[in-house]
Protein backbone atom coordinates (compact mmCIF):
# COMPACT_ATOMS: atom_id res chain seq x y z
CA UNK A 1 0.00 0.00 0.00
CA UNK A 2 2.70 2.52 1.00
CA UNK A 3 4.65 1.87 -2.21
CA UNK A 4 1.64 2.43 -4.42
CA UNK A 5 1.86 -1.00 -6.02
CA UNK A 6 -1.59 -1.26 -7.61
CA UNK A 7 -0.79 -4.61 -9.22
CA UNK A 8 0.05 -6.05 -5.81
CA UNK A 9 -3.20 -4.73 -4.38
CA UNK A 10 -5.15 -6.29 -7.24
CA UNK A 11 -3.40 -9.58 -6.65
CA UNK A 12 -4.06 -9.50 -2.92
CA UNK A 13 -7.77 -8.82 -3.45
CA UNK A 14 -8.02 -11.57 -6.04
CA UNK A 15 -6.55 -14.00 -3.55
CA UNK A 16 -8.63 -12.75 -0.62
CA UNK A 17 -11.64 -10.53 -1.49
CA UNK A 18 -12.29 -10.08 2.21
CA UNK A 19 -9.38 -7.68 2.39
CA UNK A 20 -11.45 -5.05 0.60
CA UNK A 21 -13.40 -4.14 3.72
CA UNK A 22 -11.08 -5.44 6.41
CA UNK A 23 -9.51 -3.10 8.97
CA UNK A 24 -6.24 -3.03 10.83
CA UNK A 25 -5.90 -3.00 14.62
CA UNK A 26 -6.49 0.76 14.64
CA UNK A 27 -9.77 0.28 12.78
CA UNK A 28 -8.45 1.76 9.54
CA UNK A 29 -9.67 0.20 6.31
CA UNK A 30 -7.74 -0.17 3.07
CA UNK A 31 -9.35 2.88 1.46
CA UNK A 32 -8.40 5.15 4.35
CA UNK A 33 -4.85 3.84 4.45
CA UNK A 34 -4.46 4.39 0.71
CA UNK A 35 -5.56 8.00 1.16
CA UNK A 36 -3.23 8.55 4.11
CA UNK A 37 -0.34 7.21 2.04
CA UNK A 38 -1.40 9.50 -0.84
CA UNK A 39 -2.00 6.54 -3.12
CA UNK A 40 -5.05 7.92 -4.88
CA UNK A 41 -4.94 5.40 -7.72
CA UNK A 42 -5.23 2.58 -5.20
CA UNK A 43 -7.98 4.39 -3.29
CA UNK A 44 -9.93 4.86 -6.53
CA UNK A 45 -9.46 1.20 -7.42
CA UNK A 46 -10.75 0.09 -4.02
CA UNK A 47 -13.86 2.18 -4.49
CA UNK A 48 -14.37 0.74 -7.96
CA UNK A 49 -14.28 -2.69 -6.37
CA UNK A 50 -17.04 -1.74 -3.97
CA UNK A 51 -15.16 -0.77 -0.81
CA UNK A 52 -17.60 0.23 1.91
CA UNK A 53 -16.96 3.71 3.28
CA UNK A 54 -18.02 4.73 6.77
CA UNK A 55 -18.93 8.30 7.74
CA UNK A 56 -15.34 9.41 8.28
CA UNK A 57 -14.14 7.68 5.12
CA UNK A 58 -16.72 9.70 3.22
CA UNK A 59 -15.30 12.86 4.81
CA UNK A 60 -11.89 11.80 3.49
CA UNK A 61 -13.41 11.20 0.05
CA UNK A 62 -15.16 14.58 0.08
CA UNK A 63 -18.62 13.07 -0.34
CA UNK A 64 -20.41 16.25 0.66
CA UNK A 65 -24.00 15.22 -0.02
CA UNK A 66 -23.78 11.95 1.88
CA UNK A 67 -21.81 13.41 4.79
CA UNK A 68 -24.21 16.28 5.26
CA UNK A 69 -27.25 14.00 4.99
CA UNK A 70 -25.82 11.86 7.79
CA UNK A 71 -25.15 14.94 9.91
CA UNK A 72 -28.71 16.12 9.28
CA UNK A 73 -29.96 12.79 10.60
CA UNK A 74 -27.44 12.62 13.46
CA UNK A 75 -26.31 16.17 14.39
CA UNK A 76 -23.69 14.92 16.85
CA UNK A 77 -21.61 13.74 13.88
CA UNK A 78 -20.74 17.36 13.08
CA UNK A 79 -18.36 17.53 16.04
CA UNK A 80 -17.61 13.81 16.31
CA UNK A 81 -14.08 12.41 16.14
CA UNK A 82 -12.86 9.48 14.08
CA UNK A 83 -11.09 6.54 15.66
CA UNK A 84 -7.78 8.29 15.10
CA UNK A 85 -8.98 11.57 16.55
CA UNK A 86 -10.12 13.80 13.68
CA UNK A 87 -13.30 15.80 13.23
CA UNK A 88 -14.99 15.88 9.82
CA UNK A 89 -13.51 19.35 9.29
CA UNK A 90 -9.98 18.11 10.03
CA UNK A 91 -10.40 15.40 7.41
CA UNK A 92 -11.87 17.76 4.83
CA UNK A 93 -8.98 20.16 5.44
CA UNK A 94 -6.21 17.58 5.25
CA UNK A 95 -7.57 15.95 2.10
CA UNK A 96 -8.51 19.16 0.31
CA UNK A 97 -12.30 18.75 0.27
CA UNK A 98 -13.20 22.45 0.13
CA UNK A 99 -16.87 21.97 -0.75
CA UNK A 100 -17.30 19.72 2.27
CA UNK A 101 -15.36 22.09 4.53
CA UNK A 102 -17.63 24.95 3.49
CA UNK A 103 -20.76 22.89 4.14
CA UNK A 104 -19.48 21.82 7.56
CA UNK A 105 -18.76 25.40 8.61
CA UNK A 106 -22.15 26.57 7.38
CA UNK A 107 -23.67 23.85 9.54
CA UNK A 108 -21.78 25.11 12.58
CA UNK A 109 -18.60 23.03 12.78
CA UNK A 110 -16.08 24.44 15.27
CA UNK A 111 -13.32 25.94 13.13
CA UNK A 112 -10.55 25.59 15.73
CA UNK A 113 -11.69 22.33 17.28
CA UNK A 114 -8.71 20.32 18.56
CA UNK A 115 -8.21 16.73 17.51
CA UNK A 116 -8.49 14.16 20.29
CA UNK A 117 -5.29 12.32 19.39
CA UNK A 118 -1.85 13.11 20.75
CA UNK A 119 -1.37 15.98 18.29
CA UNK A 120 -4.28 18.08 19.63
CA UNK A 121 -4.18 20.18 16.48
CA UNK A 122 -6.75 22.24 14.58
CA UNK A 123 -8.17 21.90 11.06
CA UNK A 124 -5.79 24.68 9.97
CA UNK A 125 -2.84 22.58 11.15
CA UNK A 126 -4.34 19.72 9.15
CA UNK A 127 -4.61 21.82 5.99
CA UNK A 128 -0.98 22.89 6.35
CA UNK A 129 0.16 19.31 6.97
CA UNK A 130 -1.74 18.20 3.88
CA UNK A 131 -0.25 21.09 1.89
CA UNK A 132 -3.72 22.30 0.98
CA UNK A 133 -3.18 26.01 0.43
CA UNK A 134 -6.72 26.62 -0.82
CA UNK A 135 -8.17 25.01 2.29
CA UNK A 136 -5.83 26.92 4.59
CA UNK A 137 -6.80 30.20 2.91
CA UNK A 138 -10.47 29.29 3.18
CA UNK A 139 -10.18 28.53 6.90
CA UNK A 140 -8.17 31.65 7.65
CA UNK A 141 -10.66 33.86 5.81
CA UNK A 142 -13.43 32.39 7.93
CA UNK A 143 -11.71 33.08 11.21
CA UNK A 144 -9.39 30.16 11.95
CA UNK A 145 -6.67 31.18 14.38
CA UNK A 146 -3.32 31.49 12.64
CA UNK A 147 -1.63 31.16 16.03
CA UNK A 148 -3.42 28.11 17.44
CA UNK A 149 -0.98 25.68 19.03
CA UNK A 150 -0.95 21.92 18.94
CA UNK A 151 0.83 19.59 21.34
CA UNK A 152 4.38 20.82 21.83
CA UNK A 153 3.38 24.41 21.18
CA UNK A 154 3.69 24.16 17.40
CA UNK A 155 1.79 26.63 15.24
CA UNK A 156 0.73 26.23 11.64
CA UNK A 157 3.61 28.53 10.67
CA UNK A 158 6.10 26.09 12.17
CA UNK A 159 4.62 23.38 9.95
CA UNK A 160 4.63 25.49 6.81
CA UNK A 161 8.25 26.54 7.35
CA UNK A 162 9.31 22.98 8.06
CA UNK A 163 7.64 21.87 4.84
CA UNK A 164 9.27 24.62 2.79
CA UNK A 165 5.88 25.86 1.62
CA UNK A 166 6.40 29.55 0.77
CA UNK A 167 2.82 30.14 -0.31
CA UNK A 168 1.54 28.78 2.98
CA UNK A 169 4.09 30.75 5.01
CA UNK A 170 3.15 34.01 3.30
CA UNK A 171 -0.55 33.30 3.66
CA UNK A 172 -0.29 32.57 7.39
CA UNK A 173 1.75 35.70 8.03
CA UNK A 174 -0.75 37.78 6.05
CA UNK A 175 -3.45 36.48 8.38
CA UNK A 176 -1.62 37.37 11.55
CA UNK A 177 0.67 34.42 12.28
CA UNK A 178 3.32 35.46 14.80
CA UNK A 179 6.68 35.14 13.04
CA UNK A 180 8.65 34.57 16.21
CA UNK A 181 6.19 32.28 17.99
CA UNK A 182 8.16 29.64 19.85
CA UNK A 183 7.22 26.05 20.53
CA UNK A 184 7.76 24.44 23.92
CA UNK A 185 11.35 23.62 22.91
CA UNK A 186 11.93 27.32 22.07
CA UNK A 187 12.12 26.76 18.30
CA UNK A 188 10.49 29.24 15.94
CA UNK A 189 9.53 28.94 12.27
CA UNK A 190 12.96 30.20 11.24
CA UNK A 191 14.58 27.34 13.15
CA UNK A 192 12.37 24.87 11.30
CA UNK A 193 13.23 26.31 7.88
CA UNK A 194 16.97 26.27 8.59
CA UNK A 195 16.90 22.75 10.02
CA UNK A 196 15.25 21.45 6.84
CA UNK A 197 17.46 23.44 4.48
CA UNK A 198 14.71 25.72 3.19
CA UNK A 199 16.90 28.77 2.70
CA UNK A 200 14.33 30.67 0.65
CA UNK A 201 11.87 30.39 3.51
CA UNK A 202 14.54 31.34 6.03
CA UNK A 203 15.44 34.43 4.01
CA UNK A 204 11.79 35.42 3.78
CA UNK A 205 11.27 35.06 7.52
CA UNK A 206 14.45 36.91 8.39
CA UNK A 207 13.44 39.71 6.06
CA UNK A 208 10.23 40.04 8.02
CA UNK A 209 12.02 40.18 11.36
CA UNK A 210 12.35 36.56 12.42
CA UNK A 211 15.06 35.86 14.97
CA UNK A 212 16.75 32.62 16.03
Amino acid sequence: MKKGDLAAVRGALAADPGLLNSANEAGQGAFLLAKYYRQDAIADYLREQGATLNFFDECVAGETASVMAQIEATPALLQAHSGDGWTPLHLAAFFGAKELAEALLKKGAEIDAPSTNNMKNTPLHAAVAGRRAALAKFLLERGASANARQTGGWTALHGAAQGGDREMVEMLIAHGAQINARADNNQCALDMALMRGHQEIADLLEGLGAKI
